[in-house]
């Protein structure tokens, strides 16, 4: 859940709690969700260098223009892996009643600086183009306008997010991995449950450490693979739950 400005008295209490446990995780997620990321990101960009490689004649190693292309796609996967999915910065904080935590996207500063300086040239070259060529210029820049004056503002963005947790708290133990998943039986899903991610096995035992002392009652399951969790009667009570 987020937005910390409209909440209700208990996720005040659990922000204004005290931080029993304190701990960062930068990444994505899980130890291989990066992979795919880079799998994407160069399928994407390098599907249309080796589609002009097929279908041009001329686009081969000893001509100049391959290696444009070559260098373009190049820079073009390193922006879709590291602008367009970027890593996660989270900070979290276990107190009493559960965790709270932000989460901001680990973009370089000058990237912002760099987008939004591309959106000025592009709302100078709209108006450029509208005093050559008259109203008829915003019927092809007109979309390119807008999205250039939304750009201009384009800044880093800080989620706050949290999760409750009560004596019908389920911990799934996701081993040799980081993650946590947090669910709990006939309570709100947006709220009682999520993932939450460490960067080591040894910080996610120190972890779950503090949370058998801090919450000796909930349950702690060990699985394989996240998606064992669902087997588990909590998910079973909340289907019955919800055809009744």
């Amino acid at each position: 859940m987020s937005n910390i400005e409209t909440i209700d008295p208990i996720e005040k209490r659990l922000y204004e709690a005290e931080t029993v446990h304190y701990w960062e995780h930068k990444g994505w997620g899980g130890k291989y969700e990066y992979l795919w990321r880079w799998v994407v990101a160069i399928f994407v960009n390098y599907s249309i260098f080796v589609f002009l490689w097929l279908v041009l004649d001329g686009f081969t190693v000893d001509r100049p223009f391959f290696w444009v292309v070559f260098a373009f796609m190049t820079m073009m996967t390193l922006i879709t892996r590291y602008l367009f999915t970027p890593d996660k910065h989270r900070c979290y904080h276990l107190t009493s009643l559960g965790i709270h935590y932000t989460e901001k996207d680990m973009i370089p500063d000058v990237a912002y600086q760099v987008v939004r300086g591309f959106a000025w040239v592009g709302i100078v070259v709209c108006i450029i183009a509208a005093f050559m060529l008259g109203p008829l210029a915003f019927v092809g820049a007109g979309g390119f306008a807008l999205m250039s004056f939304g750009m201009t503002n384009f800044r880093p963005n800080v989620n706050h997010s949290y999760i409750l947790i009560s004596e019908r708290t389920v911990v799934f133990d996701l081993e040799n991995d980081g993650v946590l998943s947090f669910e709990a039986a006939e309570q709100d899903v947006h709220a009682y449950g999520g993932d939450i991610y460490t960067m080591t096995i040894d910080q996610k035992q120190e972890l779950l450490s503090t949370l058998r002392s801090l919450f000796p009652r909930i349950e702690f399951v060990k699985i394989k693979r996240l998606k064992e969790q669902y087997k588990h009667p909590v998910y079973q009570q909340e289907e019955e739950k919800a055809t009744e």
